[in-house]
Formats: structure tokens, C-alpha cells, sequence
């Protein structure tokens, strides 16, 4: 077995949604724009709530409906059981997948956490107090997708994929609002320095953790599968 075919399936995957990558790259630089313009005209307050919901809007979309049309939508559709015709394996398929979906989504994500970072701390709208709590709040919409996208891969099913789009994104903002009232937290959010105790490096950790563990199960669980198509 030629070791091109995972190369090959991702090429595949990109040449099939690039329309949709350009669409959603397009939408979100529009979206990067508009919070610019009106950086300055709104208050600081508002500008906040409206630039993540532009940011994050457009790069979880594009996320989610990719994730659906490459692992939910090829299966109901009956191309994955053509794919698995040809001599490739479950963990090939995996792999493919996983370096197709994680990039395109990990590329989004590293323009709007810049962005965001830059609005945030480079214009001086939040106090550098605040930086290790953006960074959960960012590296928490990373792991989310990383559940969401294992899900789909493992289950291959729409209902259970919208299932842990509501249960993760609920799960996500739970948790990270805890996470903002705990004390050591919450005491250096609004300071003039940034602190990076003990609490807020093992939050980070675990995040980290998780999106790397929720990778590695998946490829795990699917070689395991005998009864795949």
C-alpha cells in the first residue's frame, strides 16, 4: 500500500470544499474589517461582544460544516463506502480526515486568536491581566472543535455531531465561566500585568490535553473498527 493515499484523500477533500474554504476566508476578512471600522465609533464594552461573535462567527462555521460534508455527509451519501473499496485502510482514512479538518480549522483559528489578541491587548482594550484568561477563552473554542470533529469521525452521524455541537459549545462556555470566577484567576483579570500561576498553567494543560487526547482516541478507536462502512 502506497503511503500517497492519505495525501491524496486530503486532496481530494480540499479540491471538493475549497469553494467553501474561500467563501468562509472571504467572510471572515470582511468580518476582521468591520471590526476595525468600528474600533473608535462604539464603545469599548460593545466592540468587544461584537468583534468575537464577528471573528469566531465565520472560522467555527466554516469549521463545523466542513467537518459534516468531509465525515457526516460522505458517509449517508455513499462515497466513503466507495472510498473503502479502494485499498485503503481505516486509520489512512482517519489520518486523512483529521489532516484535512484540523489545518484548515487551525488556520482560521491562529488569524482571528491574532486578530483578537491585537484588538484585545494591542489597542489597549483589555488591561494584560486579562492575557492567560483570552488564552483559555481561545484554546477552549479549539478543543470544542476538536470534540465536535471527533465525533463526527467516530460516529459519522448528523444528529449526534449537532448533538455535541450544542453539548460542547453549552460545556464550553459552562466551564470557562467558572474558570473566570476562580480566584486566582479573576484577582489578576483586570491588572497591569500579566500572572501565570499555578492555576491558570494547569488550565492551559488541560485544554492542551484534551484537544491532543481527543486526537490520538479517535485515530485509536477507528483502528479498532471492524465493521466501518
Amino acid at each position: 500500500m502506497s503511503t500517497s493515499i492519505v495525501p491524496l484523500l486530503v486532496k481530494k477533500d480540499f479540491r471538493l470544499m475549497r469553494p467553501f474554504i474561500l467563501s468562509f476566508s472571504l467572510v471572515s476578512l470582511v468580518s476582521i474589517g468591520i471590526v476595525f471600522l468600528l474600533h473608535g465609533r462604539i464603545p469599548d464594552w460593545v466592540l468587544m461582544n461584537i468583534g468575537f461573535l464577528l471573528l469566531i462567527g465565520p472560522a467555527a462555521t466554516c469549521g463545523i460544516v466542513l467537518l459534516i460534508k468531509t465525515n457526516v455527509f460522505e458517509k449517508e451519501k455513499s462515497t466513503q463506502a466507495f472510498i473503502m473499496s479502494l485499498p485503503v485502510t481505516v486509520k489512512e482514512f482517519t489520518r486523512a480526515k483529521l489532516l484535512f479538518n484540523l489545518p484548515v480549522f487551525g488556520v482560521f483559528w491562529l488569524v482571528i486568536s491574532a486578530v483578537a489578541f491585537y484588538l484585545a491587548f494591542g489597542l489597549g482594550l483589555f488591561p494584560q491581566g486579562a492575557v492567560p484568561f483570552i488564552t483559555m477563552v481561545f484554546l477552549g473554542v479549539f478543543v470544542a472543535y476538536t470534540c465536535i470533529l471527533s465525533t463526527s469521525l467516530l460516529f459519522q452521524s448528523l444528529g449526534v455531531t449537532v448533538l455535541s455541537i450544542l453539548i460542547f459549545e453549552l460545556g464550553t462556555s459552562a466551564y470557562l465561566w467558572t474558570i473566570a470566577f476562580l480566584d486566582p484567576i479573576s484577582r489578576h483579570v483586570y491588572g497591569q500585568a500579566m500572572v501565570w500561576n499555578s492555576t491558570a498553567i494547569a488550565i492551559v494543560a488541560i485544554q492542551v490535553t484534551v484537544a491532543v487526547s481527543m486526537v490520538l482516541t479517535t485515530l485509536h478507536v477507528q483502528n479498532t473498527k471492524r465493521d466501518f462502512i
